[in-house]
């Protein structure tokens, strides 16, 4: 009888047991190595970190610092979002001096700044809901600068101004999550007299991340709350997407690939943005509806960014115009871009919705503070004010 040359039971998993080691040795050494690299890397390239307090869209505003400090106390406290149902993460409370997101019967949300005018009436009082997402509810930006509470200021501004302005912008929602949530809020008894939805950005980051699919995720980061709910491998693996030795491998192949290999065939990206159109669109329909079922007025806005328009670009704003090193999405501005005048052209064939993608070509001075679009002070009072004159117009026109 010949000897068996099998591998005996206890050392092979032995081996097994000696493999899964040796990975968690060599995750436990990389990791702090690659935590140490990542924060030289974003030392040495500020407009890459969180902190944007002294960068040039900030200069003059003294709450700055101050305010930047709450934002990080907020989001290390929020570990991670807060499940809502039906709509899959919604906003944690929280207060400070500068930001404040009040618990309510239809959710929590951002703190709107309403001056409002003591003499009003209940009668006389208009009430405005405001949908969107993060550029909407104020990311970057202290309770008194978010777009609802200068849009608040803008039109209260006059004696005769009577206007109650409900921030129902929740940080990563899409229209498919806002028109849920506005049934919701309707579910309660409540009723605004208008209905303002303000979108672009995030409609296109749900276009970019549907991986091969010409058809836009249902929301953002689909594909890996999916994973969970199947619990499938790779949901088990979501620590090593999140881990510190994944993000400064991603940058550093961002380095060494070429600039023109991220790009999608163009084919795709065309597909896409029409696709991404067709759903924002179809939403506006069934809003549409839900305004005259329920007797309010409708106002859809397309956001502003750089993947439109012909602002004169601040030496910071440059750098938004390309993916940052290490993005887990490089396709992101390409399809923005396409999406961006996909929207334009249907804003003026079907007037479902008001294009504001060029609405700072005259502004000199930096608005944007990051590569996801949003805006600091100046770029929401801005925003703001093209909003009031929209809003004024419809409320004071026949239906």
């Amino acid at each position: 009888m010949t000897q068996s040359t099998r591998i005996p039971y206890p050392r092979f998993f032995s081996y097994v047991g000696y493999i899964i080691f040796s990975i968690f040795l060599a995750a436990a050494i990389l990791e702090p190595g690659a935590t140490l690299l990542l924060s030289a890397y974003r030392w040495t390239h500020p407009a890459s970190t969180q902190s944007l307090a002294t960068s040039p869209p900030y200069q003059g505003y003294p709450w700055a610092q101050a305010f930047w400090n709450e934002e990080y106390l907020r989001r290390a406290a929020s570990k991670g979002p807060r499940y809502v149902p039906f709509l899959i993460w919604g906003e944690r409370p929280w207060h400070s001096r500068y930001i404040n997101v009040d618990e309510s019967a239809i959710g929590n949300f951002r703190r709107t700044v309403n001056p409002g005018n003591p003499t009003c009436t209940e009668t006389q009082r208009k009430v405005i809901w405001a949908f969107g997402g993060s550029t909407l509810f104020g990311m970057g930006v202290p309770d008194m600068e978010t777009i609802p509470s200068h849009l608040s200021r803008e039109m209260n501004s006059t004696g005769a101004g009577c206007f109650v302005i409900v921030n129902l912008g929740v940080e990563g929602y899409v229209t498919n999550q806002e028109l849920i949530l506005l049934v919701n809020a309707l579910k309660t008894g409540q009723r605004p007299d208008v209905v303002i939805f303000y979108d672009g950005v995030n409609e296109a980051l749900a276009a970019a991340s549907s991986g091969t699919s010409e058809m836009p995720s249902p929301h953002l980061e689909f594909q890996s709350i999916e994973a969970r709910m199947e619990s499938s491998l790779t949901s088990a693996l979501d620590f090593l997407r999140d881990s510190n030795a994944l993000q400064i491998t991603r940058v550093i192949a961002a380095r060494l690939r070429p600039g023109d290999s991220r790009a999608s065939p163009p084919a795709n990206v065309a597909a896409r943005a029409g696709a991404a159109l067709d759903n924002y669109q179809a939403n506006i329909r069934v809003l549409r509806n839900l305004g005259r079922a329920y007797d309010f007025k409708v106002l859809c806005f397309w956001q502003p960014s750089l993947a439109s328009g012909n602002k004169p670009l601040a030496p910071l704003e440059k750098q938004f115009r390309s993916d940052p090193p290490g993005s887990p999405q490089p396709n992101s501005l390409a399809i923005l871009k396409a999406v961006n005048e996909e929207a334009a052209r249907r804003s003026v064939n079907g007037g479902d919705f008001i294009f504001l993608g060029e609405l700072f070509d005259s502004v000199q001075e930096p608005v944007y503070i990051d590569h996801l679009m949003h805006l600091g002070p100046r770029g929401n009072q801005i925003v703001a004010h093209a909003l009031a004159k929209w809003t004024e117009d419809q409320l004071f026109s026949t239906k």
